[in-house]
């Protein structure tokens, strides 16, 4: 990110299937990224019919499905001309694949008397390969333990605060965040289920916002082969605006994976083993 922006920044303190969003949602607070650090991070850019286009962030899952959020869906959404960029750093410097979009599928999504499974899967109309650059994040397992204490770090080129978009090479931007645990959630948002988590930062200086919907969060398992699992992707932001101590909302990953699972290997449309590796 340029001076300027990090000037900006240090002066505020701050099928697809279709399962659970309030709108598009970028990262609060973070830095620019080093090539391939988050292979899996994918950014979508989804085209409308009346002639506009919305950003939103996504993880590769297998070589040819792509995980996100639920809510920029709808009937007026042109997959023609909606695209995945794959394997990018800086959109202003592309260097990664541009992939259209295939097809939606619409399960149990649901947006109306609250937002509830907010989660969905993209199909890329071609697979990819993978290298350094391009991999598929691991998924979570029921066995896995985390904590307010556990390394998680958000990723995504949304704004760097509300009205503000990224600046400069439009470089992949990373957070470190810190999970809440469930009853400090739900006292702060009563209307959150178990398919929900809540991280942030309890001085309200990090987080996600405009541009982020979608992005994963992912966090470290084992202190030495440091294996990165995601954990939620982004669903309720705020752009750390006046909310001190108030975390964003994320679809909780792990009461999605049979969902995951049962879409891929139905659809018959991706290569089984490597996706199957994501569990491992």
């Amino acid at each position: 990110m340029q001076t300027a922006d990090m000037g900006l920044r240090n002066l505020l303190c701050v099928t697809v299937l279709l399962y659970n969003v309030t709108g598009c949602l970028s990262i609060i607070g973070g830095q620019d990224v080093r090539r391939g650090a988050w292979p899996w991070m994918v950014h979508l850019e989804v085209s409308y019919r009346r002639n506009y286009t919305e950003e939103y962030g996504g993880s590769l899952v297998s070589d040819q499905w792509v995980m996100t959020t639920a809510g920029w869906w709808t009937e007026d959404v042109d997959l023609e001309r909606s695209f995945a960029h794959v394997g990018e750093l800086s959109l202003k410097e592309p260097s990664g694949r541009l992939v259209r979009l295939k097809w939606v599928l619409h399960p149990e999504y649901r947006n109306n008397r609250g937002i509830s499974n907010n989660i969905a899967l993209v199909q890329l109309q071609e697979a990819v390969c993978f290298s350094d650059t391009v991999k598929p994040v691991v998924l979570p397992s029921p066995r896995d333990q985390f904590s307010e204490d556990t390394e998680c770090w958000l990723t995504g080129w949304g704004h760097i605060t509300l009205g503000w978009p990224l600046g400069g090479k439009q470089t992949l931007q990373e957070v470190q965040v810190s999970l809440f645990d469930d009853a400090t959630c739900r006292q702060i948002y009563p209307w959150m289920t178990d398919r929900e988590l809540c991280a942030g930062d309890r001085k309200g200086l990090k987080g996600a916002c405009m541009g982020d919907s979608g992005a994963p969060l992912v966090c470290v398992l084992g202190e030495v082969e440091r294996r990165f699992v995601q954990v939620g992707l982004v669903s309720h932001w705020h752009c750390a605006r006046d909310l001190v101590g108030k975390p964003d909302v994320y679809t909780r990953v792990l009461h999605h994976t049979q969902f995951i699972r049962d879409t891929i290997q139905e659809a018959e449309c991706s290569d089984l083993p490597p996706f199957e590796a994501c569990f491992l």
